[in-house]
């Protein structure tokens, strides 16, 4: 039993939990991460090929505004982490290429050229290897994200962790939070709490009658076999693909004697099911065919030999939750982070601190890629919150010269 509180108690060491854990024990703070799993990044964090690129939406909306300051501080923060380099943004099959009117309007989403590329069909089918036209992000990438959860864990000196260790409930005495498991043994004392355990952050607060509006989301990626020998081989992206359906470039398995090739996902919405489905694999399949369009694929040609599965966790408005829950005194959130867990979970890592430690280094990191208080109200809890809550929803950063 914990005799003394530590200043930030985290609970779930996915991706969001082990980015704040870094943070926090940067600042030099006693810092606790706590999960009911074996160890951190054990359950969707645990993908080994999650890609990111900058948003590409049709008008510069807060959304997309603040999802292209976050890819700023991922590409900042992780360049050192990238399995794979360069992300192809595909256009729809048979769009017209126009690459003026193209052009204006990556400039008008704040894409330069320094981040996004226009490429025709014929550069794509000879760079990329698909004769689909579309727009090349040099600077995105993928990273396993499971390897960078442990390696970040490893990393933050003078963290305490706790594995296999489920909070269950927690309570305010004397201005400290107290966290409890099952049995109701005390797990840990701390100032302040931060909620990165995805669904269970709503377990947790609905006995003080906060709702989150959190549901989830399906998703799986099918890996297909290929023999060293196939023809198929010839014909798949030398890069990664987005668009309808994302796949990594085919690598090959020295054990299994065959290539792996990565392609998904499925979007399931209120689907808690992590056992693989050979529907899922079939939906996969033909996103496999449209992502190689107009080349023609047959479908018995991919033979699914593994899949990985793992729960998005959203809210009703698709914006992931970030920021402070002003009925509870030192407590925070970051879950809701869809299928953009990377980019969400770095900017959370600098959002939180500044509310709760008024971090001088987050505040600057903040300010230096546009992300101020007033786009930041966007991913604030607070919005789902009736009355007074919600007309107030701005998060109150600290005043400080370096977030001007």
């Amino acid at each position: 039993m914990p005799k003394e509180h530590v200043d930030v108690l985290i609970v779930g060491a996915g991706i969001a939990g082990v980015t704040l854990a870094r943070q926090y024990c940067g600042l030099g703070l006693a810092t606790c991460l706590i999960d009911a799993q074996a160890g951190p990044g054990r359950l969707t964090s645990a993908h080994a090929g999650a890609i990111t690129h900058p948003p590409v939406g049709r008008t510069a909306s807060k959304l997309h505004t603040i999802a292209l300051g976050a890819f700023r501080l991922v590409v900042e923060d992780w360049q050192d982490r990238w399995q794979e380099r360069g992300v192809f943004l595909q256009s729809k099959p048979n769009a017209s290429f126009d690459q003026v009117a193209l052009s204006e309007k990556l400039q008008q989403l704040g894409i330069g050229p320094d981040m996004g590329q226009l490429i025709s069909s014929q550069t794509a089918q000879d760079f990329v290897g698909i004769k689909r036209s579309g727009v090349w992000f040099p600077s995105a990438g993928s990273i396993n994200l499971g390897r960078l959860c442990e390696d970040l864990v490893q990393q933050s000196l003078g963290l305490r962790t706790a594995w296999e260790r489920t909070v269950a409930r927690i309570q305010k005495e004397n201005g400290i939070w107290l966290a409890f498991d099952q049995k109701g043994d005390l797990l840990e004392r701390a100032h302040t709490v931060i909620l990165a355990n995805a669904f269970g952050a709503q377990d947790l607060l609905s006995p003080f009658g906060i709702h989150l509006f959190l549901k989830p989301v399906r998703g799986q990626l099918s890996i297909f076999g290929l023999a060293k020998n196939s023809k198929l081989i010839h014909q798949l992206p030398k890069t990664i693909i987005s668009g309808e359906g994302y796949c990594l470039p085919p690598r090959y398995d020295t054990q299994q004697q065959c290539y792996r090739w990565l392609v998904g996902s499925t979007y399931d919405e209120q689907d808690d099911c992590l056992e693989p489905r050979a529907i899922s694999d079939h939906h996969n399949q033909q996103l496999a065919k449209g992502i190689l369009a107009p080349t023609e694929l047959k479908i018995d040609e991919l033979r699914p030999i593994d899949q990985f599965v793992g729960l998005r966790c959203v809210t009703k408005d698709r914006l992931p939750l970030i920021g402070a829950l002003p009925q509870l005194e030192n407590i925070y959130v970051a879950t809701a982070l869809g299928s953009r867990g990377l980019l969400w979970s770095t900017l959370a890592s600098y959002v939180i601190p500044a509310l709760s430690h008024s971090s001088a280094f987050a505040l600057d990191r903040l300010a230096r890629f546009g992300l101020g208080a007033d786009l930041l109200a966007s991913l604030s809890p607070t919005r789902f919150f009736a009355g007074a809550l919600a007309s107030n929803s701005k998060p109150i950063f600290p005043p400080s010269p370096k977030a001007r």
